[in-house]
């Protein structure tokens, strides 16, 4: 029983590390599950407040291919990274994608508006107001991007550098059936 319990502790703790030196793993992209493994799905019921229209309902984007970009304003990283997230999502958005963002909820409306104005933003953009988004998906970073299938499951990205937008796009292409 001891046996089985320690082979099974260090699967937990090396399994992902072994599967990302597999030929062709992400080693940025984590299906998220939670602690018993189960595939976490998308709740399209959570809170967010929309920007530019406070009425749009983030149900809207249920059943379909989807692209969110979580990050902060004050975020150095989440500045620098946010053209090249709008830039994919323009590229994908013929072919199926849908791409938003959506801003950690500790930050006023006006810092998020000033976000979207100096970064030229065109992506439908929220705050997660109720932090309900950040508790279930977050892990405490920013900027993280996150996929999500048309039936719900989401993957999180954790990094965003030139060196790793090639394997982010593959997994689009996967995620489009393309």
């Amino acid at each position: 029983m001891r046996t089985k319990f320690l082979f099974f502790a260090l699967f937990c703790v090396f399994g992902n590390a072994f599967a990302q030196m597999l030929p062709g793993a992400n080693p940025i992209a984590t299906p998220m599950a939670d602690s018993a493994g189960n595939l976490i799905l998308m709740d399209f019921n959570i809170k967010l407040t929309g920007m530019k229209d406070a009425n749009m309902p983030y149900s809207v984007f249920n059943r379909r291919p989807l692209m969110i970009y979580y990050f902060s304003p004050h975020c150095p990283h989440c500045q620098k990274n946010y053209g090249g997230v709008q830039q994919i999502a323009k590229e994908y958005e013929q072919k199926g994608l849908t791409g938003i963002a959506v801003s950690v909820g500790n930050v006023g409306k006006r810092d998020i508006l000033m976000f979207m104005e100096q970064q030229n933003a065109s992506l439908p953009f929220f705050q997660d107001s109720e932090l309900e988004f950040g508790k279930k998906y977050g892990d405490g970073y920013v900027p993280r991007l996150y996929l999500v299938s048309s039936d719900g499951k989401v993957t999180r990205y954790t990094s965003l550098d030139s060196e790793h937008i090639k394997d982010i796009k593959a997994d689009i292409d996967r995620l489009l059936g393309k």
